[in-house]
């Protein structure tokens, strides 16, 4: 029997401590080197990933730049198809004009507007009590001002304001005026509203001047019944004890109305405010004063607020109430009546006080202001307008409501301009939209905005509102410009304009403005075979960039019988291309990854034709140029309302 191993040597503490350091070292030499191959191969991996991208970048920089030649062309070609086309149409807008005789200026003659602007300042100054007469002067100019609202609105869906803008940081500001057709027209607007107070002014100057003459007139009346024998109900002790109210027909645009409160003693506690029946207001009398003429006016406009942008506007007009001090009652020398002469500039002086209560107001609204929520104090406030700060506060407004839903009533804390007040972002962002064409110049657009859904009809060169309701009636279903439509629902308090200030306001992506330019040219020529609808991707996933989905409609279906995802293509625009992406609405996720055996293209229509996605009939009808002005139309109206940008689907 062989003899036993010996045992195996026992190591000393010291020989495992180097053992254990010995193994250590080993295996973190043979994760270094494992790391260093991996980094070497991932280096490389991204060396042919950045190799290929690079690759790539350059074949879609020379195959866009191959594109955008063929594309340049065909836009010079579309212009110039335009441009003849917009020719006949003014040839045949200048006859109509020329029909119906019209003494009214056209805005768009800078020789007429200023014409009637020149005529409008050098107009005497009101020295007779011919009130009406002046109201509706001023009613004619506001007529003038609206019409180049109208103008601007419609300069803007044409984006010839945006390319004035960027003019105005290359030239000096008397070129402004001279060139740059907005700056001049805003100019008109800024003339018109100054002639418009100063003719106020003057009207206020004679209800003080008068003051004097009502009174006596008011006495008149008075004694006349009293002689008639209704005794008992008049008391004629004093003359300066006789409260007038007196209103003029209202226009419009434009209520006037004055109280007068001839006596030495404060007014004290009334039950309720004096009320103006012909102007559909009542207003409170303060308390602590005595010996004023109480001037109220209402303007359909806003003439207070600052020209910068804000996150509220007003609407419905502004009512604004004011003291103006009375002057000295004429003195009676043996059988002589003394009275002072008085300058125009001597006449009107304001009466400054506080108030000891709240004061109450309450007037009627325009009937085309809509408010389809009108308990809903979040979406309207009442607010008077403070001079000294120059803003619209709402803070010690006290017992707002909409009385029958269109009688504002409130007891405000500070006498001063007040209106209703609304924030500009009621309306969007969208909830989403539909586009698509149900004739070969006949597209229905459906705008689900944030409050109501709105219907559209679109045509060469007009836009008509398809909804019912009361407040638009003196628009609706009738053909307009896109400029002279969306102008009419922001008066009517539907804010369809959107500026780029009110992305951050409303919690809205910025998009790209180039990739909703390029979306917007696209879309306009796909409409004639394509259906369009808001993707719900169009949101922070996908950044600045436009996604839009599109569904074929060769038979100018407005609404299809059998609707399944898979028919439709996911769209995204960069500023200077596009691309269908493999994003479904029903998808959890965003997947931006092109579709499959795709790739990028400078536009739609090569996009389409390139990979063979559509048919050469469909194909046709994008590029017919027999439809340029109702092309050039759906893009003002995509243009104006933003509806690429500010669409964001839940």
């Amino acid at each position: 029997m062989p003899p036993k191993a010996p045992p195996p040597k026992k190591l000393t503490k010291k020989e495992l401590k180097e053992k254990a350091e010995q193994e250590k070292k080993e295996r973190e030499e043979q994760e270094r080197i494992r790391k260093e191959a991996e980094e070497k191969q991932r280096q490389e991996e991204e060396r042919l990933r950045k190799q290929e991208e690079e690759r790539l970048a350059q074949e879609e920089k020379a195959r866009l730049q191959e594109e955008e030649i063929e594309n340049e062309v065909q836009r010079s070609v579309f212009k110039e198809n335009l441009d003849n086309a917009k020719k006949v149409a003014r040839a045949n807008d200048d006859w109509d004009k020329f029909l119906i005789c019209s003494i009214k200026p056209d805005i768009t003659q800078e020789s007429q507007l200023t014409t009637f602007i020149t005529m409008l300042r050098e107009q005497k100054i009101i020295n007779e009590l011919k009130v009406p007469e002046e109201l509706q002067k001023l009613q004619q100019a506001e007529n003038i001002e609206r019409d180049i609202h109208r103008f601007l609105t419609q300069l803007k869906a044409e984006r010839k304001l945006q390319q004035n803008q960027q003019q105005l940081q290359q030239q000096q500001q008397q070129q402004i005026f001279q060139n740059d057709t907005v700056a001049r027209n805003k100019l008109y607007i800024t003339q018109i509203r100054e002639i418009i107070i100063k003719k106020l002014e003057e009207i206020n100057t004679q209800m003080v001047l008068n003051a004097e003459l009502f009174i006596d007139e008011k006495f008149a009346e008075l004694t006349k019944k009293a002689n008639e024998g209704a005794k008992g109900t008049f008391k004629l002790d004093d003359k300066t004890k006789q409260e007038v109210i007196k209103t003029f027909p209202p226009t419009e645009d434009f209520k006037y109305g004055i109280f007068i409160y001839p006596s030495n003693k404060p007014s004290g506690y009334r039950h309720k405010p004096n009320e103006y029946p012909e102007l559909q207001l009542a207003v409170d009398v303060p308390r602590s004063i005595s010996v004023f003429l109480q001037k109220i006016i209402w303007t359909s406009f806003d003439n207070y607020s600052p020209d910068t942008y804000s996150k509220y506007r007003i609407v419905g007009g502004v009512l604004d109430i004011e003291y103006l001090q009375m002057l000295p009652p004429p003195k009676k020398v043996n059988t002589w009546t003394l009275k002072s002469n008085y300058e125009l500039k001597e006449t009107v002086k304001r009466l400054a006080f506080e108030l000891n209560a709240t004061f109450k107001v309450s007037y009627q609204l325009p009937s085309y202001i809509w408010i389809p929520n009108k308990e809903n104090q979040k979406v309207w406030r009442v607010a008077f307008f403070d001079r000294v700060s120059e803003q619209w506060i709402t803070d010690g407004v006290e017992d707002a409501k909409l009385d029958k839903g269109t009688n504002i009533v409130a007891s405000v804390p500070k006498l001063g301009p007040i209106g209703l007040l609304q924030e500009r972002c009621l309306d969007y962002p969208y909830k989403s939209f539909k586009l698509r064409c149900v004739g070969n110049e006949k597209a229905i657009l459906d705008i689900q905005g944030a409050r109501d859904l709105f219907k559209f009809e679109i045509g060469p060169g007009y836009i008509q509102l398809l909804k019912k309701d009361t407040e638009f009636q003196h628009f609706a279903y009738k053909k307009l410009l896109v400029g002279a439509l969306f102008y009419e629902l922001y008066r009517s308090g539907v804010n369809f304009i959107p500026v780029n200030e009110d992305a951050q306001s409303a919690n809205i992506v910025q998009k790209d403005e180039g990739a909703e330019e390029l979306a917007l040219n696209d879309l306009s020529e796909a409409v004639r075979g394509f259906y369009i609808e808001s993707s719900r991707w169009n949101n922070s996933d996908t950044g600045p960039q436009i996604v839009v989905k599109l569904k074929e409609n060769p038979e100018f279906d407005e609404e299809f019988a059998e609707n399944q995802e898979k028919d439709w293509k996911t769209i995204k625009w960069w500023n200077n291309k596009c691309a269908i992406i493999q994003a479904r609405d029903s998808h959890q996720k965003c997947n931006q990854a092109l579709l499959q055996d795709t790739e990028t293209h400078c536009n739609l229509e090569v996009l389409l034709k390139m990979h063979s996605l559509t048919t050469q009939e469909t194909l046709g009808r994008m590029k017919d140029l027999h439809y340029v002005i109702f092309i050039e139309t759906i893009q003002q109206v995509l243009r104006i309302t933003k509806l690429l940008s500010f669409t964001v689907r839940d």
